[in-house]
């Protein structure tokens, strides 16, 4: 047996009982043969004698496993996995961070193999994004990226070859392919030399610029960027090109010019459906774009039997692209679409006959359709899902009223924004007909998912209040499985981009029940429910049709790869993730509950408190408040440990740095839009952030003398505003936020300058005027309300600023650094203690390692000098009582 890569998964030591099920979790292996060899070394005192704190070197070793498969008619996983970090060849790659999906290799499990190989050796600083199988396994598609060009590949299962193709397939959510048949793969391509701006971003945005200046510079050519505006609406089709690659002979086919997305072929093999864009028309004042959509989208359909025929569909329509379903005929597509101009919230479901063009509309009166915001996404309508020829929607009962789409706002933890009134009635499923009243599938329930178990046409599950159901047509729902008496939890892993905390991929948590999972199984026959025995904290990534599951345990330290069995017998560990967090002593966020002030809607808030290593009671220490605008509390439940918990993932911003440095810090809770008032989106957020601060102190956590501020992205806006409001702050940092709404309204960023085709230049319209879903909704715009942006804008409050502020930003963030260059500019003609740092080439936070570590080198010498803290030899914070 060859050497495992230095950075597969690593075999863990092997107790005889598994690591998630006792507690000797804080053992380091040398601690743990030390015990063994000599008995006599408390266990306790041998841990802490081995742990270090964590350090930024540290955060930029963690590998990261993001997406798993399964190939088709096996038990072999394929999966992206991240090398150390550090050791990346390119740190140019991702819009918002190379950290974020953009820094995977493709790793195996062959079935019966216990050691984890990659599927191939990759080409020198080229990262890998999983694509889908063919449907006999033999081709997987894979999203190449290297040194800011993206190309489409395919990994050939049966020769064990990798093949490049040089084409860039559209990607907004996921790659715009899809497989025709087994061998022959439809890809929606940007022009030669274009690419999608969420990996090309940087690089793009970097080749352009120099470029441009070289050519000013030589003085032979202009280098003019041009964009135009015009009081009459232009239909500009999109560039690109909609092609069929045979995978095996290598041979590409034109199927049309032009911008295509949504590719889907349709069950019998015989249509392709798409949409072909063309740009979106300027919107107006009375009729802001706020739908989420980056282009005028037509349903285009191909009939795939002899010669390729394309045909438009209702080019009057505005069709959602995420929204078409074919039914398992195959003989008809609804989708979702609204009349060129009106926008989604006017839309209506539609059904089309691809052999005829015909189209009906399936009205939803009387129904609110739920958006995916609620649970993260984008602020469309739940999926509809065929149910015995018949459309089924998710959405809110309102009778009497027109149909609506509701714009919303994420709901976490429970709380939702208050702005959103239909939000009191539960949600249901509702099967639609072009003639009668929509059908309740759900009645009288109150908790439904979204996210049916099965959904195959004739066949319909869902899981709701803790129970799995069969839906029907024309009767009520019958519950499956009435001897289980436990409760599944459905809604543990809504939201879309949040990781899985437990379950996942057919697999619910079992409510009170940590060790226990349930899959529902409805391959076959009448529907099974299997519970499985797993560790607590597994994450299913991947399963097999014989039930085998490709599984993560655990988050952070300690976090395991393993291959489960189908009753969860037979756990084989394929090692850790990052053995050397084994290393490092483990900082947790606990809850912290206090109360609002009286007359408030939410009466209980529930804060995060992250306390450092050694922390001793009755010690002074100082305390950094982490502010974010309308973020619910909670930290500490084993459901939310996979976004809070230290060295989760690869990233460049972790407050366990801080703890680990000796601070205490502490998270309010601002969610539920309980700053907002009648003077603005976040005018009390000063206010509502005090009132956890004082509770942190009157408990005893924290130095009243030396509080510091920190705030990220829109809670970098946050902190900003709060260090206008409030004088108790000694020091504060404040990383890629903006300062001013007027100039963020009409903002023209890097990505509406690089990318016009796919951004509008449209500025930050949408999160000031969209009525939910954002945490700037200002009601109107500048020209009509300009005072109300002036007084919700910190830079026209910065002479009130009385802390010293560190200002971080990137030159190539979607929020442009001028509301931070403004800001210091304000500061420095005032005299005010503040330093600007901007980094180059770096997008909504740094990439590179290098800044990375200057970063957070800035940020720690910032706290320690504004802070008073007192350092040892050892770099150990100084406490008094």
């Amino acid at each position: 047996m060859g050497m495992p890569h230095p950075y597969l998964p690593l075999p863990r030591w092997q107790l005889n009982v598994h690591r998630e099920f006792d507690r000797l979790r804080a053992f380091s292996k040398p601690a743990l043969m030390t015990l063994a060899m000599t008995l006599f070394v408390s266990p306790a005192i041998s841990a802490v004698r081995d742990e270090r704190p964590l350090t930024v070197d540290d955060l930029l070793k963690l590998s990261d496993v993001g997406r798993a498969a399964v190939r088709p008619g096996t038990n072999t996983f394929v999966w992206e996995q991240s090398p150390p970090y550090d050791t990346l060849g390119d740190y140019g790659a991702g819009t918002t961070g190379t950290w974020e999906r953009s820094d995977y290799e493709i790793f195996i499990l062959d079935s019966g193999s216990s050691v984890p190989r990659k599927l191939f050796q990759p080409f020198e600083r080229t990262t890998y994004l999983l694509g889908d199988f063919s449907k006999d396994g033999r081709f997987l598609t894979l999203l190449a990226t290297r040194d800011g060009e993206v190309r489409t590949a395919v990994f050939d299962f049966q020769w064990q070859r990798l093949r490049e193709f040089p084409l860039a397939p559209r990607f907004l959510l996921s790659a715009d392919w899809a497989w025709l048949d087994n061998r022959h793969l439809a890809i929606a391509a940007y022009p030669d030399g274009g690419g999608p701006w969420p990996f090309t971003f940087r690089r793009g945005i970097g080749s352009h610029l120099t470029q441009s200046w070289e050519k000013s510079w030589r003085g032979q050519e202009a280098s003019v960027d041009q964009y135009d505006s015009s009081a009459t609406d232009v239909d500009r089709p999109l560039p690109g090109r909609l092609v069929v690659v045979d995978v095996e002979s290598g041979h590409i086919e034109q199927l049309a010019s032009g911008q295509f997305s949504a590719l889907r072929p349709s069950p019998d093999g015989r249509w392709l459906a798409a949409v072909r864009q063309s740009m979106l028309p300027q919107s107006t004042l009375e009729h802001p774009h706020i739908d989420w959509t980056y282009a005028r989208s037509v349903l285009t359909v191909f009939s795939l039997i002899g010669d390729p025929v394309e045909r438009e569909i209702s080019p009057d329509l505005d069709v959602l692209p995420d929204s078409m379903e074919w039914n398992p005929s195959g003989k008809r597509l609804a989708f979702f679409a609204s009349t060129a101009g009106t926008g989604l919230r006017s839309g209506d479901f539609w059904l089309a006959d691809p052999s005829s063009s015909a189209v009906e509309v399936v009205s939803h009166a009387g129904l609110s359709l739920v958006s995916q915001r609620a649970r993260g996404g984008t602020q469309w309508p739940e999926r509809a899902v065929w149910f015995e020829d018949s459309l089924a929607v998710f959405a809110r009962s309102t009778p009497g009223q027109p149909g609506t789409l509701a714009f919303e706002d994420i709901e976490r933890n429970g709380v939702v924004d208050s702005r959103v009134a239909v939000l009191a009635v539960p949600a249901h499923w509702f099967l639609l007909s072009a003639h009668s009243a929509p059908h309740d599938l759900t009645p009288g329930m109150q908790q439904v998912s979204p996210i049916p178990v099965l959904a195959d046409g004739t066949r319909f599950i869902v899981v709701s209040d803790g129970r799995a159901w069969s839906l029907n047509a024309s009767a009520p729902p019958s519950r499956l499985f009435p001897r289980f008496a436990q409760r599944l939890d459905a809604l543990a892993n809504r939201d879309q981009f949040q990781p899985t905390t437990n379950g996942g991929e057919g697999f619910f948590p079992i409510i009170g029940i940590p060790g226990k999972l349930a899959r529902i199984e409805a391959d076959h026959g009448l529907p099974a429910l299997k519970l499985v025995s797993t560790p607590p904290g597994t994450s299913v990534l991947a399963t097999a049709k014989s039930g085998t599951a490709l599984t993560q345990i655990g988050i952070g330290k300690g976090a395991e790869l393993a291959i489960m069995g189908p009753d969860g017998s037979g756990l084989r560990t394929l090692g850790e993730l990052n053995p050397f967090l084994d290393q490092i002593a483990e900082t947790r966020w606990t809850d912290f509950a206090y109360s609002n002030a009286a007359g408030f809607q939410r009466a209980h808030l529930l804060g995060c408190l992250l306390l450092p290593l050694d922390y001793q009671s009755g010690y002074r220490y100082p305390l950094i408040v982490e502010v974010y605008p309308d973020r619910p509390g909670g930290c500490g439940s084993p459901q939310l440990r996979n976004r809070f918990a230290m060295a989760a993932r690869p990233t460049s911003y972790s407050e366990h740095l801080l703890a680990a440095r000796g601070f205490i810090v502490f998270r309010p809770d601002t969610g539920g839009g309980i700053s907002r008032t009648a003077a603005g989106p976040q005018a009390a957020l000063s206010e509502v952030v005090d009132r956890g601060v004082d509770a942190v102190l009157a408990a005893g956590y924290g130095d009243p003398g030396r509080i510091g501020l920190m705030g990220f992205s829109q809670g970098g806006f946050a902190s900003l505003w709060i260090a206008t409001q409030s004088h108790r702050y000694r020091a504060v940092v404040s990383l890629n936020g903006w300062s001013d709404l007027t100039s963020e309204f009409f903002s023209m960023d890097w990505s509406q300058q690089l990318a016009p085709t796919e951004m509008a230049s449209e500025g930050d319209v949408e999160r000031y005027l969209t009525p939910a879903g954002s945490l700037f909704s200002m009601g109107g715009t500048p020209w009509k309300f300009p005072q109300r942006y002036i007084q919700n804008s910190p830079l026209w409050r910065s002479d009130d600023v009385s802390a010293p502020i560190l200002l971080i930003h990137s030159d190539m963030d979607g929020f442009d650094d001028t509301g931070y260059t403004a800001f210091f500019t304000s500061l420095y003609i005032q005299k005010k203690d503040a330093r600007l740092l901007i980094y180059r080439g770096e997008g909504h936070s740094p990439s590179s390692p290098a800044n990375i570590r200057d970063m957070w080198k800035n940020i720690f010498s910032w706290f320690d000098r504004y802070l008073n803290v007192k350092r040892d030899s050892n770099g150990k914070m100084v406490l008094s009582k």
